[in-house]
């Protein structure tokens, strides 16, 4: 499939979808490809030292446990 017909799918699907709660998920991922990343090297290795500063004291969770709670997300 050209980019032209994944489009017209893409779009045809979206005319279809009545859930407001995937719409306003689909918002934000088209949203958030439109923000340019003005993360710093610095800032990008600040926040790395800051997850391994975490690890390092334990506040973590466990693979099992981060899909426990994700799986949650979509219940309502």
């Amino acid at each position: 499939m050209d980019s032209q017909a994944e489009l017209n799918w893409i779009h045809q699907e979206i005319d279809k979808v009545n859930d407001p709660t995937f719409l306003e998920k689909l918002k934000t991922l088209l949203k958030s490809r439109q923000k340019p990343s003005t993360e710093t090297i610095e800032e990008y290795n600040s926040d790395i030292e800051s997850a391994l500063d975490n690890i390092a004291k334990g506040n973590f969770v466990a693979e099992e446990e981060a899909r426990s709670i994700s799986k949650k997300w979509n219940r309502k």
